[in-house]
């Protein structure tokens, strides 16, 4: 989840087959860098986010927007500003990055989940972003607005006694914000990103690309793991 500049960002439209093209190679490195990152733990967010901006530019990619690491109380914001804040590994931590190839951006979120020390209530908070996110996505259909699929995931929430602080997700193409207006058209690509935050106490975020099609919505990220498993 990029920090939004609604008064900039243009209308969403489907994309052609070469911003396709270029969105899924902008996926490539996202998975990539999610992949080869080196252990963040006992680093600090600022750190962290140096090493993904430094992976990007030797891979060839632009930033869609600066990356957000939000360890422990930090991942209570949903805009957080990597800081001098360790990384530990007893925390929830949030990774959100997202790449600019031949002109098509990503927005991507991934969560280490802590083991210990709370471990079992986050993940439960995890796992019912993870079904909210299903179920979103099972929404994002062509003729369907995104205004009903956010008005669903609200419903939800507060079903699950969570507070919304933002929306279930925007369009994203040759800015990683793009506006959603009327119903979805195939060939556009959205997100879809569930948060659960607590201000100053923890927070959590899963965010998918999903693309439209005709039929079943298409998961662009799929692939993307991120499991907490570094290299040293």
């Amino acid at each position: 989840m990029a920090p939004a500049r609604k008064r900039w960002a243009p209308l969403t439209r489907p994309k052609t087959a070469k911003e396709l093209a270029n969105i899924k190679r902008a996926i490539d490195v996202t998975d990539r860098i999610f992949r080869e990152l080196d252990n963040p733990f006992g680093r600090s967010e600022r750190d962290v986010a140096r090493e993904i901006r430094a992976r990007a530019k030797r891979l060839g990619a632009g930033l869609a927007f600066q990356p957000i690491i939000a360890s422990g109380r930090n991942a209570g914001y949903v805009h957080h500003k990597p800081g001098q804040k360790i990384v530990r590994e007893y925390e929830p931590v949030i990774f959100d990055i997202g790449f600019k190839v031949g002109g098509q951006c990503t927005d991507v979120t991934r969560m280490h989940m802590p083991k210990a020390k709370g471990g079992k209530k986050f993940r439960r908070f995890y796992r019912d972003a993870l079904e909210m996110q299903r179920k979103c996505i099972g929404k994002a259909v062509a003729g369907r607005s995104l205004k009903e699929i956010n008005g669903s995931w609200k419903k939800l929430m507060r079903q699950k006694g969570y507070k919304v602080k933002h929306s279930i997700g925007h369009g994203v193409g040759s800015r990683v914000h793009e506006r959603v207006k009327g119903p979805l058209k195939p060939g556009m690509v959205i997100t879809i990103e569930p948060g659960v935050y607590e201000r100053k106490k923890y927070g959590l975020r899963v965010e998918d690309m999903v693309l439209v099609t005709r039929g079943r919505p298409k998961i662009l990220t799929r692939k993307i793991k991120f499991t907490g498993g570094f290299k040293k």
